[in-house]
């Protein structure tokens, strides 16, 4: 009767406990010339884990997470009429995730947008962006389902 009674009162946590993962690498096969590869990656692993830690559990021994960023993409648009100039850049990254034995592909898209009138854009280029790629590489991760 007393091993039933302990069962009964486990089984509320065997019940609610959630899978727990571990972020083991992030990594970038990109090469670009305005962003080093360390400045690429950094601060991934944090973005990675803060949003895996909203519903699940982290933990050192627990469903490795790997990152890989595959490709960074940043297009410039622009309309001139007169002395008002538009110019927008659009980043886009993709990644691969590998959880556990699963490969998930992400993209994350995020625009920046520049107007002005009488003032000269540099070679009508914006420059890159880390608020941009920040917020770029944060929604491509929000699409992977845990």
């Amino acid at each position: 009767m007393k091993k039933i009674i302990i069962l009964l009162m486990c089984l509320p946590v065997f019940a609610l406990s959630q899978e727990c993962y571990t972020v083991i690498k992030v990594s970038t096969q990109v090469e670009m010339k305005e962003i080093g590869q360390k400045r690429i990656i950094f601060g991934i692993k944090q973005m990675v884990e803060d949003i895996i830690s909203d519903k699940h559990n982290l933990c050192l021994k627990g469903i490795p997470v790997e990152v890989q960023i595959v490709s960074i993409e940043a297009p410039t648009t622009g309309i001139e009429l007169g002395p008002w100039t538009k110019i927008s850049k659009k980043t886009i990254i993709k990644m691969l995730i590998f959880i556990g034995d699963k490969k998930i592909e992400v993209e994350g898209k995020a625009k920046s947008t520049v107007e002005s009138t009488f003032i000269d854009i540099n070679n009508n280029m914006l420059p890159f962006s880390k608020t941009t790629f920040a917020s770029a590489v944060k929604k491509s991760i929000e699409r992977i389902r845990f």
